[in-house]
């Protein structure tokens, strides 16, 4: 009955988030409208879209101290965080892109008068990608040395967030300018304005029509409904938080195993949403941006800030070196190769069509096979020897330890 329970909960949340969403999409749009192709996707809509992941890992890491037998002990709750925002971007990296192919593919792009024309890819910016993706590796290697002790301090939160301000002061350098036609006038959102929604919850979380009477956005309305939006998300969260803990109570496993499938897929809503209607307009650049550019937000600011909040204000977090806290060292390791495979299938080629959407699912089946594989305790599933006998991690700790060359400019 509880995991019954678990599973309704997490289903009802990811709908309120959904239509959350739609609100803070339209306000994202108006806000966003003078950047260019590839940054709205990689900041408004990354940062926004990503709030499920922030809050749910505060709560699982905060939670403990105020409401130990709802929310939990505090290392499994860090270790479901990470598994929250590492399953996230996963789940972000592979299904996203699969999706906006499937999108353009069955329901074409929209063009001049509303009419919509069927294409078979999606082509992308490579450099928006490669940086992109240079920034969500450093993250990762930053996390894997970071977590190869058991005890988690507040500088390495702090290091993550530094990493993600970089990157954000990068990509804005570059970020605004022209955005010509800007066709936001493609008042083809009807659907989204008539629709009462599932349970009335589309009708009741529209904050523009709720607060402001659905009128055309001024700057300071948009943010207000930047703000509300996020409350609404906010609370789901919370019932998110509450779903993963009770339900891996239910299955008899930690809580680490349902937050990377089931808060996973609940908190990456907002992003898919995001990046198929970016795909569906025919913004490419800022569908999969705002897919990568979510995961460098997960792993800096998702688990960089509670992390040094929590350091400062309460102190060190210990993870144990058995359970929920070896499986993190282990998912450390596969998000890395999951990361280089998918810049692989973007990199590679002309663009994102058919057979690559088809690999990106077969990844994301794989990867659900191993955590389950994990979880029940597979042999096949059970890599930890092989890290262990080949000391992957003080190698690579070692290697970020040494100092880098300075590169030659005349080779």
């Amino acid at each position: 009955m509880l995991l019954v329970a678990s599973l309704v909960v997490i289903a009802l949340m990811s709908i309120v988030i959904m239509y959350a969403c739609n609100s803070f999409e339209d306000a994202a749009d108006f806000l966003g409208q003078n950047m260019k192709p590839g940054v709205k996707g990689a900041t408004i809509n990354a940062i926004g879209s990503s709030l499920p992941e922030l809050f749910t890992t505060a709560l699982l890491l905060f939670g403990p101290l105020f409401a130990p037998d709802f929310f939990g002990s505090r290392a499994d709750g860090f270790s479901a965080g990470i598994a929250t925002c590492a399953g996230s971007a996963v789940f972000n990296a592979v299904i996203i892109p699969g999706l906006c192919v499937l999108a353009v593919l069955f329901m074409g792009v929209k063009g001049p008068g509303g009419t919509r024309t069927k294409v078979d890819r999606i082509t992308l910016d490579k450099k928006v990608v490669l940086k992109d993706g240079i920034f969500f590796v450093g993250a990762e290697l930053a996390l894997i040395y970071f977590l190869g002790d058991t005890t988690v301090v507040w500088w390495m939160g702090g290091g993550l967030v530094v990493i993600y301000l970089v990157y954000i002061g990068i990509t804005l350098g570059t970020g605004f300018g022209v955005d010509e036609g800007d066709d936001d006038e493609d008042e083809d959102e009807e659907d989204d304005d008539a629709s009462v929604g599932l349970l009335g919850l589309n009708w009741l979380l529209d904050a523009n029509a709720r607060f402001f009477g659905g009128k055309d956005f001024t700057r300071s309305s948009a943010w207000v409904v930047l703000l509300i939006s996020t409350g609404y998300i906010a609370l789901a969260c919370a019932g998110i938080a509450w779903a993963v803990e009770h339900s891996a109570q239910a299955l008899g496993v930690e809580p680490y195993f349902t937050a990377v499938i089931l808060a996973a897929a609940a908190t990456s809503v907002p992003d898919t949403v995001l990046s198929v209607k970016d795909a569906l307009k025919g913004n490419y650049d800022d569908a999969v941006a705002n897919a990568v550019g979510s995961n460098i937000f997960d792993i800096c600011v998702c688990l960089g800030l509670p992390l040094m909040l929590y350091g400062l204000t309460v102190g060190a977090v210990e993870l144990t070196a058995s359970g929920a806290a070896a499986d993190v060292q282990i998912l450390r390791w596969v998000l890395l190769a999951v990361t280089a495979v998918v810049l692989a299938i973007f990199l590679i080629g002309g663009g994102v069509g058919k057979v690559k959407a088809v690999v990106l699912f077969g990844l994301y089946f794989i990867w659900t096979a191993f955590v389950v594989g994990r979880g029940i305790g597979a042999e096949w599933a059970a890599v930890d020897e092989w890290f262990a006998a080949n000391d992957v991690a003080p190698a690579v700790a070692a290697m970020a330890a040494e100092p880098l060359e300075p590169l030659d400019p005349l080779r």
